[in-house]
């Protein structure tokens, strides 16, 4: 038992450095390029949807519509895990438990859209109750 909480004490500062250089790397404003729920394709619906990411908080915007709050990741997962927590707009008090993959400028999030189940894939199907979107980074 104590060696584990010693290990514990010395890894976890590790993970929280790892956490917080990847919240770096998301930072930044992204465009959605493809979208679909439940298996089906609502790309047209998130078109103009436009996620800004800093410093641990998150803006989504689609047109006047305007959601606030935070976002968490634990890198030490696989597939990473994401929590977005709503703190403003329509999504307050809500949190989307979720998984997520970067590539160069490509952003991939599937949330868990009963608000307690994290997705175990970045995929959806058919009753899955998941939200798959694909972000580009805007220039």
């Amino acid at each position: 038992m104590r060696i584990a909480f010693v290990m514990f004490v010395l890894l976890a500062p590790a993970a929280l450095a790892d956490n917080k250089s990847e919240l770096k790397s998301l930072a930044g404003k992204w465009q959605v390029s493809d979208a679909e729920i439940d298996g089906k394709k609502v790309t047209e619906t998130f078109k103009d949807v436009v996620l800004t990411i800093e410093n641990g908080n998150y803006t989504v915007k689609l047109g006047a519509m305007e959601d606030k709050g935070t976002v968490t990741v634990d890198t030490s997962k696989k597939p990473k895990t994401m929590d977005v927590a709503g703190t403003e707009g329509v999504n307050r008090g809500k949190t989307f438990p979720c998984i997520y993959e970067l590539k160069d400028d490509t952003l991939t999030i599937c949330y868990g859209l009963d608000f307690a189940t994290r997705p175990a894939e970045l995929k959806t199907a058919e009753k899955s109750n998941r939200l798959l979107i694909v972000y580009k980074r805007k220039k």
